[in-house]
């Protein structure tokens, strides 16, 4: 009988940063390994990883990693992890091509041994059978899939939301899962982002009756600004702009890799048509013209920004009064403030400004009834709720309990990173790892580096933003023992005082540092100035904390000559 281990390290309680285990006997399959964004209190850095070092203990026994969807913040980890723990990729053609984008972008030279999977489908892994299924996200070929055990399937639903309308690149396959139903299912894993809503996520999930609103009313050009990390509404605009015949003017870099696609995929996304040239774009009809803008998050608002500000490098667009600007991309509480500060600058420009809130446009992502239909056709053994904060994953199994179908709290899950379902010879075990065998939490990257950022970096830039920067650098001579180089003091963000208390203040640091620095090159032996800039650093501040109450960050710098 096999032995079953299943947990997240990554993923659970917040959004973003999922990784998940599942062990079928000693071997491993991590499923995603994703990034979230930083917050105030992590200034400075790129994002946030999950503590991978279970995987890195157990490597051995890792025999993939299963990617099964298109977005940075699904995939994003594998880089770094990767170079540790090395195991074959399963993902789609798209999958392939993101990451190694994703890769190269971050100066991550990785050697991937990537395999390329076809939707719907069957794979083998170290002789475990697992069926693949098309699901309907934000991104095109996302999948689910289940693990055959001689036990029961265990089946993880990923992001999903019930479609029946659309092609085959953003559908749910309900005839494969309905084959993996025939069997049983011991173990389901399901999204919980949006377990809070009542209803379907469809057709709430759709942009286009919301554009054509706007299309029928614009009485000259339209702008669209729209996330690259949302292919279901590129597809969306490409089709409304064909129904009104309409050109297309892609203003971006970052919109054209999208349209660039075709070149490296077999798969034809979105067809779009009527596409125009950015040196064309002067030459089109005002009321035939769309121009569309893309980017990611706070990127995308500043250059928004940048546009109605008139400041855009390109002359040939400038927003007129007879334009009609729609924001496509609802911000999240991350940059909700920055967001407004655009639409703002927006409205100044004089154009007619329509935005799109996430309360007609919804998250693609599995509302109650999408939920209930795929417990319904399953019915699993045991439930764990996956994908969110508490309150998501508390009513995803709220609402699984309600449907009275055989799950209770005996066998819903309500789970926290680190915890384990464990089930061997027939029995089901908990572990809630109160010894903290499993190491989880938080892995910063900055830059090109892992985990390289101590509490110490991120105090220093915290500091940085709030109290400012002192520079101080200085020359002296080996042979003389003397200073060759006039003293430089350089202060930025720090202090905002009167002249003659900053003339006062910088006298004072200057002693203070010329002191120190001809004292020691007067004593030293070894002419390493490492150890008297660290004493000089402290003194200075200890003087900047008694004397004016302020924390800044103290660089001196010595100049050794000869």
């Amino acid at each position: 009988m096999d032995k079953i281990k299943v947990m997240a390290l990554g993923g659970l309680d917040e959004e973003g940063k999922d990784l998940y285990v599942i062990e079928v006997n000693d071997d491993i399959f991590v499923i995603n390994a994703g990034f979230k964004y930083p917050d105030k209190n992590t200034p400075g850095i790129d994002f946030i990883i999950s503590d991978f070092s279970y995987l890195l203990e157990n490597k051995h026994r890792v025999k993939a990693y299963i990617l099964t969807k298109t977005k940075k913040n699904n995939f994003g980890g594998i880089p770094y992890i990767y170079k540790e723990v090395k195991a074959p990729i399963y993902g789609t053609a798209l999958t392939k091509y993101k990451l190694e984008e994703f890769s190269n972008e971050y100066m991550q030279k990785v050697d991937y041994d990537f395999r390329v999977i076809n939707l719907p489908g069957q794979i083998l892994i170290d002789n475990y059978i697992i069926d693949l299924f098309s699901t309907c996200c934000s991104m095109p070929e996302t999948f689910g899939f289940s693990i055959r055990t001689n036990i029961g399937n265990i089946v993880y639903c990923g992001d999903f939301i019930v479609e029946y309308s659309n092609e085959r690149y953003f559908n749910l396959d309900l005839n494969t899962l309905g084959k993996i139903a025939e069997f049983p299912t011991l173990l389901l894993l399901s999204d919980s982002l949006n377990s809070t809503k009542p209803g379907y996520c469809s057709p709430n999930h759709r942009l286009y009756p919301i554009l054509e609103k706007y299309f029928k009313e614009a009485p000259g050009r339209i702008f669209i600004g729209l996330s690259t990390e949302n292919y279901y509404h590129y597809n969306e605009v490409y089709k409304i702009c064909a129904a009104y015949n309409k050109k297309i003017c892609i203003y971006d870099e970052e919109g054209k890799k999208i349209y660039d696609l075709r070149k490296y995929s077999q798969n034809d996304f979105f067809n779009p048509k009527n596409i125009v040239s950015f040196d064309d774009v002067l030459r089109i009809k005002e009321q035939e013209l769309v121009i569309l803008i893309s980017g990611e998050g706070e990127k995308l608002y500043e250059k928004l920004s940048i546009l109605a500000n008139g400041e855009n490098e390109d002359k040939k667009i400038r927003i007129q009064e007879s334009d009609t600007f729609i924001m496509a991309y609802p911000p999240s509480d991350r940059n909700e403030v920055v967001a407004t500060s655009t639409i703002d600058e927006l409205y100044k420009s004089g154009c007619h400004v329509r935005y799109v809130t996430r309360k007609n446009l919804a998250k693609m992502h599995a509302y109650e009834e999408d939920l209930k239909m795929v417990l319904s056709l399953l019915k699993p053994k045991y439930y764990l709720p996956i994908q969110g904060y508490y309150v998501n994953l508390l009513s995803n199994a709220k609402l699984a309990f309600d449907m009275r179908i055989g799950l209770s709290h005996n066998n819903i899950f309500l789970f926290d990173n680190g915890h384990s379902f464990n089930f061997e010879n027939g029995t089901c075990r908990l572990d809630f790892n109160l010894d903290n065998k499993v190491k989880i939490g938080d892995v910063m990257i900055d830059g090109i580096g892992v985990g390289d950022v101590v509490n110490e970096i991120i105090n220093e830039r915290t500091r940085l933003s709030e109290d400012g920067v002192v520079v101080l650098s200085i020359g002296l001579s080996k042979s003389t023992r003397d200073i060759s180089y006039s003293p430089d003091v350089q202060m930025r963000g720090f202090l905002f005082l009167k002249d003659k208390e900053a003339d006062l203040m910088n006298k004072e640091i200057t002693k203070i540092f010329v002191d120190e620095a001809t004292a020691w090159i007067q004593e030293t032996f070894d002419f390493d100035p490492s150890k008297v800039e660290s004493q000089i650093n402290k003194k200075i501040l200890n003087f900047l904390l008694k004397t004016y109450n302020r924390n800044p960050v103290i660089r001196a710098n010595i100049l050794i000559t000869d």
